[in-house]
């Protein structure tokens, strides 16, 4: 994936997605991001001020998925 900045993700910092009433729009966002960088900056955030679980846990596992595919990625370019 690419670490080229999301225009909606700009106008959406960490305090105003993560103070989202639902989960799922939470959510929604969390899937669209696509820069480790980003993902640390919003579990920072997280950590700091609301503290909830399933927020933490749905960042740490799309932290994953971008590793998992910068992997891939790498592995698809050597053979």
């Amino acid at each position: 994936m690419s670490d080229t900045p999301d225009p909606i993700l700009d106008k959406l910092p960490p305090e105003r997605l993560l103070d989202a009433d639902h989960l799922q729009l939470i959510v929604a966002g969390i899937n669209c991001m696509h820069s480790m960088e980003m993902i640390q900056q919003y579990l920072a955030y997280e950590n700091q001020h609301e503290n909830r679980t399933p927020v933490q846990s749905r960042l740490r596992e799309r932290a994953r998925e971008i590793r998992r595919d910068e992997s891939d990625t790498e592995e698809q370019a050597v053979a």
